[in-house]
């Protein structure tokens, strides 16, 4: 559990994170809030499955065409569209980033990373912590 302060408000990150559970359905919802070691940052990382995704594409099709780097890019574009909608959950006062980063072929599933951290913070910061996640997960 780690609580995040935005303004004047006290966030916490594992009542997001149930709202983000409730809400969507990932495969895995992960809180790594306590890790940034910031007070301003609320920190996801999601997991997706490769079947639920490809089931969201219009490429039924169209897959047999496809390159296997080419559906790898569909599926990684949408696991991003899917995250952006975590913003609905985040309280206001916040600017929000996520990213998929890796597509794992064996285990079927792709990750992505969800960062929302306080808006009088900026872009700025919200790129560096970002940046410095991204090299830290798995």
């Amino acid at each position: 559990m780690s609580y995040v302060v935005v303004g004047d408000k006290i966030i916490d990150s594992e009542e997001i994170l149930k709202d983000i559970v409730r809400e969507f359905e990932f495969k895995e919802v992960k809180d790594l809030s306590k890790g940034s070691k910031r007070e301003d940052t609320l920190i996801y990382k999601i997991v997706q499955e490769e079947d639920d995704l490809k089931e969201q594409l219009v490429l039924q099709e169209m897959e047999e065409n496809l390159t296997t780097e080419e559906f790898i890019e569909e599926l990684m574009a949408l696991a991003d569209e899917n995250i952006v909608f975590i913003e609905d959950v985040i309280p206001e006062g916040f600017i929000c980033y996520g990213y998929s980063y890796h597509y794992d072929e064996g285990l079927k599933e792709v990750k992505s990373i969800f960062v929302a951290i306080d808006e009088n913070v900026g872009e700025k910061k919200l790129k560096e912590v970002v940046n410095r996640v991204l090299t830290s997960v798995d």
